[in-house]
C-alpha cells in the first residue's frame, strides 16, 4: 500500500477508500464482492482501490453509488437499498467527484456543531431540490447534529 496513493485518495475523497468501503461493508453486512457488484466495479478493481494500489474511481457513476450507499446506511430494508443502488444509473461529473462531500468534512462538522437541529431542518426544507449539493451538506450536518444530540442525551 502506497502512502502517497492513500494521501491522494484522502485529497480526492476526504478519507482513504478503504475506510469508506469498510464502513459500507459493515453498515450493510455484505462482503467486498457484493459491494463491488452493487457499485458496478470488478472485485479486483475494488481490491486495488481498497489497498491503495489504485487511487481514483474511474467511473463517476460508481462513486455516486458509493455516496448513495453511505447516505442510506442504517435503513431498515437493506436488500431494497442494495437493489435500488445497484440498478441506478446516476450521472455525475468528474468535477463533482473532486469536490465530494463526506460526513467527516470540516464544513459538515462545523455546521453540525454551531447550527441548531431545528434551524438545519428548516434550511433543508426551504432549499428542497433547488440546490442539491448544498442540500446534501445540510442533510449530512443534520444527521451529525442529531447524532450528537442523541449521544449527549438531549432528545
Amino acid at each position: 500500500m502506497s502512502t502517497e496513493n492513500i494521501d491522494q485518495q484522502i485529497k480526492l475523497y476526504g478519507q482513504p477508500l478503504s475506510e469508506r468501503f469498510g464502513a459500507v461493508v459493515g453498515a450493510y453486512g455484505i462482503t467486498q464482492r457484493r459491494l463491488a457488484e452493487v457499485l458496478g466495479l470488478s472485485a479486483p478493481m475494488l481490491s486495488q482501490l481498497n489497498s491503495g494500489r489504485r487511487i481514483k474511481i474511474g467511473n463517476p457513476a460508481v462513486y455516486e453509488r458509493l455516496v448513495m450507499l453511505e447516505q442510506r446506511a442504517g435503513t431498515s430494508d437493506i436488500e431494497e437499498v442494495l437493489s435500488t443502488v445497484e440498478k441506478s444509473q446516476p450521472v455525475l461529473t468528474t468535477t463533482q467527484i473532486q469536490t465530494g462531500i463526506h460526513g467527516e468534512s470540516n464544513a459538515v462538522s462545523a455546521l453540525a456543531s454551531v447550527v441548531p437541529v431545528a434551524e438545519l431542518e428548516s434550511a433543508l426544507s426551504a432549499l428542497g431540490e433547488t440546490t442539491p449539493t448544498l442540500s446534501k451538506v445540510l442533510e449530512l450536518a443534520l444527521r451529525e447534529a442529531r447524532h450528537h444530540e442523541s449521544a449527549a442525551g438531549l432528545n
